[in-house]
C-alpha cells in the first residue's frame, strides 16, 4: 500500500495544474456554448475537473523518468533523461510471467501489485470518463480511446529512459475495458446522473 500511496502523491501537483487547465478554459467555454444558447452542466463540467485533474496526473507520471516526480518534490536532483535506454518488450506474456515468478520467489508483493492489478486500475478512469463524457458512448470507444493513449504512452516512454511494453498496452487496455463497465453499471443504476452529465442542453442545469 505504501507503493501505491508514494504513486498517488506523484499525481497531486500535476493534478492541480489539470484543475488550473480546467478552470482557465471554463469561461471560453461558457462564452462559446452561450452563443449557441446551450449552458454548462455542473455534473459535466464536475466530471470534466476530475478528468482534466486525474489524465493531468497520469501523463505526468508516465512521460517523465521513473522517480522523477520523487525527486522533485523532495528537491533531489532529477533523473537524467537516456533515450531508448529502459528496454522495448514486444512479445505478449513473456516478460511478464517471468518477472511475476522472480517478484513471487522473493516476496515483492508491492512490485506485483504496482505492475499487473496497478497497470489496469491506473487506466479504469480513462474508460469511465470517456464513456461518461462522449457523445454515443460505446464500449469500443472507449476501449480505442485507452488503447490510443496508453500506445502514445509507451511510445513517448522510448524517449525518457523507461520501459516499453505491450503488456502494458494490452492491461491498460483491459482497464480502460473495465472503466467503460462501470460507466455502464452507473448508468442502469442512475441514468438520472449520466443524462446530467451529457454534451450541453439548453436551459441551466
Amino acid at each position: 500500500m505504501d507503493a501505491v500511496a508514494t504513486y498517488l502523491i506523484q499525481m497531486v501537483l500535476p493534478a492541480l495544474v489539470g484543475a488550473c487547465l480546467w478552470g482557465g478554459s471554463y469561461p471560453i467555454r461558457r462564452r462559446l456554448l452561450a452563443r449557441k444558447g446551450l449552458y454548462l452542466s455542473v455534473y459535466r463540467e464536475g466530471s470534466l475537473l476530475l478528468f482534466f485533474m486525474f489524465l493531468t496526473g497520469l501523463l505526468a507520471l508516465t512521460l517523465t523518468p521513473a522517480g522523477f516526480w520523487l525527486a522533485f518534490l523532495r528537491r533531489s536532483p532529477l533523473p537524467q533523461v537516456q533515450p531508448f535506454q529502459g528496454g522495448i518488450n514486444l512479445f505478449p506474456f513473456r516478460e511478464s510471467w517471468a518477472l511475476l515468478r522472480y517478484y513471487i520467489e522473493h516476496g515483492l508483493w508491492s512490485a506485483i501489485l504496482i505492475n499487473f492489478p496497478g497497470n489496469i486500475v491506473m487506466f479504469v478512469p480513462i474508460g469511465f470518463f470517456t464513456g461518461l463524457l462522449m457523445d454515443n458512448p460505446k464500449w469500443w470507444k472507449s476501449t480505442f480511446s485507452t488503447f490510443f493513449l496508453s500506445l502514445f504512452i509507451e511510445i513517448f516512454q522510448l524517449f525518457v529512459s523507461r520501459g516499453t511494453d505491450v503488456d502494458d498496452l494490452i492491461l491498460n487496455t483491459l482497464g480502460g475495458l473495465m472503466g467503460h463497465w462501470l460507466f455502464l453499471l452507473l448508468r442502469q443504476g442512475n441514468p438520472g446522473f449520466v443524462n446530467r452529465c451529457a454534451k450541453h442542453r439548453k436551459g441551466s442545469v
